[in-house]
């Protein structure tokens, strides 16, 4: 099934961020969305969380560029995005678990 909404993760040496942000996607009760994480040529482990994520939900997937800044890294997911719909979530950021859901209902 296609997802309806495309979460794109920008991550740049928020490594230690990123599994609060990626678990409040995984908890929304909306389940047609995937989520892109862009690791924008971090130095940190955030390659290593991205893939256990991917691994855990075939809805993760995983993106790697070299340095080329934060517009640039949402660009590159949307780029790869299947979604009708783009949310932009920071990799310190974290949704409510029925945020999805209620944008839905307005569209």
């Amino acid at each position: 099934m296609t997802p309806t909404i495309s979460i794109i993760v920008p991550c740049y040496n928020q490594a230690h961020f990123l599994d609060e942000a990626l678990q409040s996607v995984l908890e929304q009760t909306y389940s047609h969305w995937e989520c892109i994480i862009v690791n924008d040529g971090s130095s940190d482990n955030t390659a290593e969380i991205a893939n256990n994520w991917v691994k855990k939900d075939k809805r993760f997937r995983y993106v790697f560029q070299n340095n080329s800044g934060l517009s640039s890294s949402r660009n590159l997911g949307i780029e790869n995005a299947l979604g009708e719909f783009i949310l932009p979530l920071d990799a310190d950021d974290k949704i409510s678990n029925q945020y999805l859901e209620d944008r839905k209902a307005h569209v």
